[in-house]
């Protein structure tokens, strides 16, 4: 559609560099969005695996 507009070429190659640009962020915030779920997911089961082991739940009497 802006092709189709006297004028608009550099509009819209700034428009598909910013867009470029903006997949190369997602991208990014995609892998340490992922990097920083696995640390957590680690540091969680070390604080689990610190903890004391809860005792046993007897079994109720009948």
């Amino acid at each position: 559609m802006l092709g189709d507009i006297a004028g608009t070429a550099p509009l819209r190659e700034a428009l598909e560099t910013t867009n470029s640009l903006l997949a190369q962020v997602l991208d990014e915030l995609k892998r340490v969005n992922a990097d920083g779920l696995v640390t957590v997911a680690q540091e969680l089961r070390a604080v689990r695996d610190a903890l004391p082991a809860a005792p046993a739940e007897s079994a109720p009497a009948a």
